[in-house]
């Protein structure tokens, strides 16, 4: 979430400026950081500029999760088929598992000739290879490998990641804000002390770009295959933790 925030505190006007935030879907969220905010003009002389970090962790409440199908054959149709019969069984298994269409999503969808080797590393005859990758939108973040096993069973031989995150990143965020604002407190008390002055009131306050550490579980486009000899086939995923960190300038008054 990239934003910007700028505060005047003591009776002077407010400005929030907001952007998007872009998602690595990676399923990486990573905020592009700016350079340090130095106080304006205004506020150089008599003042001290201090920077504070806070770090919020919390445990992710949703869940994207790309999974697929993958067939090779002499024919493209005869590829595409194969891959539309069994991708179609795993929907129909998403949607017996209480998935709706709009919580899925397409990612990748292609068709290619595909030329294998054979043991002496000689190549045979052209094939093509079809694929066709779905992504997930999951909330019961505790079963996504129930998940996994459940389209396994269905049909689904290609497994790319899967990714944590919030869905409101927001109160994250602003617990950030508030532990990067304390932050700077007992720094500025200090550093006024040094100098022979008082830390004064707080007359400006410039929050920069949050940066937002998501778990990714990348699998590597791995295929997904079971043996039928009753082997247990329950898949653990770790969610793990997403951590929020929020860098901010203040602008204390110094006193005599």
């Amino acid at each position: 979430m990239n934003k910007k925030s700028v505060w005047k505190i003591g009776g002077l006007t407010a400005l929030l400026v907001g952007a998007g935030f872009m998602y690595q879907t990676t399923f990486s969220h990573e905020a592009e950081q700016e350079n340090p905010v130095h106080a304006s003009d205004e506020y150089q002389e008599g003042t001290l500029v201090v920077s504070g970090e806070g770090t919020v962790t919390m445990e992710p409440d949703l869940a994207f999760v790309q999974f697929g199908v993958e067939e090779t054959h002499d024919s493209a149709d005869k590829a595409q088929e194969a891959v539309s019969e069994r991708i179609n069984t795993v929907r129909d298994r998403l949607s017996n598992l209480g998935i709706e269409e709009d919580q899925l999503e397409t990612v990748r969808f292609n068709v290619h000739p595909y030329q294998p080797r054979t043991g002496q590393g000689e190549e045979s005859e052209e094939q093509f290879r079809a694929q066709h990758i779905l992504e997930v939108e999951y909330q019961d973040i505790e079963n996504v490998g129930v998940l996994l096993d459940e389209v396994a069973d269905a049909g689904a031989n290609r497994i790319e990641r899967t990714q944590f995150t919030l869905e409101d990143e927001s109160e994250a965020e602003q617990q950030a804000i508030k532990k990067a604002i304390d932050h700077t407190k007992p720094k500025a008390a200090a550093m006024a002390e040094s100098a022979g002055k008082q830390q004064g009131e707080v007359l400006h306050i410039t929050d920069r770009d949050a940066r937002i550490d998501i778990p990714v579980q990348n699998h590597g486009q791995e295929e997904m295959a079971y043996d039928d000899a009753g082997t247990d086939r329950s898949t653990v995923i770790d969610a793990g933790e997403i951590e929020v960190v929020q860098h901010v300038d203040v602008v204390y008054e110094l006193t005599n």
